[in-house]
């Protein structure tokens, strides 16, 4: 054989290895993928796991969250993802942070897993262990998984577990709390106000033991343990921050980060400045408990950004597949108040197992969203009353308990206004640490009354800006500790403030309204829902009377009403003393009501 023809086929076999080592250490795009970050929208629909790319084109999705890459980069995960960028999907991965069955290498774990009071390893939904967030390698892990996301091509990471993990004991969460006292205070104050001698030497856990704590609610020391709680929040959000930071810069490309912050409670709030948009965890009680607009109202009061439901592993394993309406009714709950609701495909259940809901039986609705995708976006929500949210209220409080109980008042608060067809929203305020975003005069001058849930303790500032809204004309509800809630209502109708709205609905019925441009739109949501036949019980002849707001004229406009489960009608309606009346004469589950 010719010596040239030789060394040539022997440089192009080269070339061809060298090219396959290439393409496989470095990340490549799909063909013609192009990452960016202004696909984030508040009308997104997204659905939880890894469906077929048929079963995301029937609910018009914007793609899947909580899907690739739970235990780290593979083939399999990564080809699919490639799939759905071709089709023109977008891909938020499943980055878990506590949950030790993540990796297989053992010695990690038994380094880095978390113990408890009591000396033993902290589980994590069974038998598998917490890891300790404290953790330099445990850390250093994470980074580097975090690294095969993005390898991975992700457009956008979810952290799960996002928030802190107050339980654990072990030698570096106890190591990190020494060094967190001893930067922040003398060796007096640390005597004075702790009582700690010998900040070497003290262990929290020890001490809580000797004190005859069972756990950190019974510390006797309330300075301490809000030191402690204090010290976790702030370790979290800087590790959480950082793993962020590091994966942006290692991308060097547009990536979005997500976050389980799960059921908005005030510990998972901290973490939102930091992400892109919230795909969290809530609880989902049996209807008609289940009323969430407070939460979605709240999430839309700490920040602009997308929010996006979905229920609790435990709820989702009590949830039977035949309540798919429960699917329609929870998307459009939160598409009303401002939210969106993340729809089940192979989604794991607590206990094993996962859960589908069929998709063909929702695509009604997510139709129907999709066609008016318009009407939830832009619009000023009507509303005469708000709940102020306290931040270092709920977070931090004299005593921890109170601070729950805070967060349980202001939750009644939402409910029983929801209940009553008191048209509300949310004020926040934030604790000018975690979150720098503060109520001011203008926000409350919106409303004619302004309620501050049981349980608060607000600072000097606060305090001051709800005298000045007082003297401004503005009604503060404050409410006593031994309040009944379900009083509320009946409190604010007897101020003879005009309220916004009237109906003869039952509390089966909630109704959120909104000034869009000089019209008005109105959402009705059925929570009346039959457990056994698996079905919601239509409500009709719903009488409506709502105050138009100042810059809207309805003369000349339409009164539609539009809902995914019947054609569009137009009714009659009267305008008297700037009021406009009607009658709906039948809700099944869902209708918008608009002016046009």
């Amino acid at each position: 054989m010719n010596k040239k023809l030789i060394i040539d086929i022997i440089f192009i076999i080269f070339s061809g290895f060298m090219i396959f080592i290439l393409l496989n250490n470095f990340r490549v795009s799909p063909p013609n993928y192009v990452f960016s970050n202004d696909w984030l929208d508040k009308r997104n629909i997204y659905v939880f796991g890894t469906p077929p790319v048929e079963y995301l084109k029937l609910v018009n999705a914007t793609g899947v969250s909580f899907s690739v890459y739970y235990s780290g980069l593979n083939s399999y995960d990564k080809e699919y993802l490639r799939e759905l960028h071709q089709n023109g999907f977008k891909v938020s991965s499943n980055f878990p942070t506590i949950q030790a069955h993540i990796t297989k290498n053992t010695t990690l774990i038994e380094i880095a897993k978390c113990f408890d009071i009591e000396g033993n390893p902290l589980g994590f939904f069974g038998e598998q262990y917490s890891m300790c967030s404290e953790n330099e390698e445990w850390k250093e892990f994470l980074k580097n998984r975090i690294k095969e996301h993005v390898d991975g091509e992700a457009d956008a990471i979810q952290i799960d577990e996002i928030g802190v993990n107050y339980d654990c004991f072990c030698e570096d969460s106890m190591k990190k709390f020494r060094e967190y006292l001893a930067n922040r205070y003398s060796t007096k104050e640390l005597h004075d106000i702790f009582g700690i001698d010998d900040i070497n030497s003290f262990d929290y856990r020890i001490y809580l033991l000797n004190s005859g704590a069972k756990n950190i609610w019974n510390d006797p020391n309330q300075n301490l343990l809000n030191e402690y709680f204090n010290f976790k929040y702030q370790d979290r959000v800087s590790f959480i921050k950082e793993l962020i930071q590091y994966a942006r810069e290692y991308a060097n490309r547009d990536i979005l980060f997500s976050g389980n912050t799960y059921g908005f409670r005030p510990d998972q709030q901290i973490f939102i400045p930091y992400l892109d948009f919230l795909v969290f965890e809530m609880p989902i009680s049996s209807l008609p408990e289940g009323k969430l607009c407070t939460i979605y109202f709240l999430g839309e009061a700490i920040s602009s950004k997308p929010i996006v439901g979905f229920p609790d592993i435990f709820d989702l394993a009590k949830i039977s597949e035949e309540d798919w309406w429960l699917w329609r009714h929870w998307l459009a709950e939160a598409y009303a108040c401002g939210g969106s609701f993340l729809l089940p495909y192979n989604s794991y259940a607590f206990g094993g197992g996962s859960y589908s809901v069929p998709f063909e039986k929702l695509s009604d609705y997510t139709n129907f969203i999709t066609s008016h995708r318009d009407y939830y976006v832009n619009n000023s929500r009507i509303a005469r009353v708000a709940i102020l949210f306290d931040l270092n209220s709920t977070l931090i409080n004299q005593a921890k308990w109170r601070a729950w109980e805070a967060w349980n008042s202001f939750l009644k608060v939402g409910y029983a206004l929801q209940e009553s067809h008191i048209l509300f929203d949310v004020i926040y305020n934030g604790d000018g640490k975690f979150i720098n975003k503060t109520a001011n005069l203008d926000d409350l001058r919106k409303y004619s009354i302004v309620i501050i849930p049981a349980y608060y303790d607000l600072g000097s500032e606060s305090e001051g800006l709800l005298n000045l809204y007082h003297q401004n004309g503005g009604l503060v509800l404050r409410l006593k500790e031994d309040m009944n809630v379900s009083e509320l209502p009946r409190i604010i109708k007897n101020t003879n403030i005009d309220l916004g709205l009237r109906t003869n609905a039952s509390n089966d019925i909630s109704i959120v309204a909104y000034k869009r441009g000089d019209s008005i739109i109105l959402h009705f949501i059925n929570y009346d829902y039959d457990n056994v036949t698996h079905k919601f019980i239509p409500k009709q002849l719903i009488e409506v009377e709502v105050s138009i707001p100042d810059g809207v004229n309805l003369s000349g406009k339409k009164l539609k009403l539009l809902t995914p489960d019947a054609n569009e009608k137009i009714i009659e309606y009267s305008i008297q003393e700037n009021k406009v009346k009607f009658v709906i004469p039948e809700i099944y589950e869902y209708m918008i009501v608009l002016f046009g």
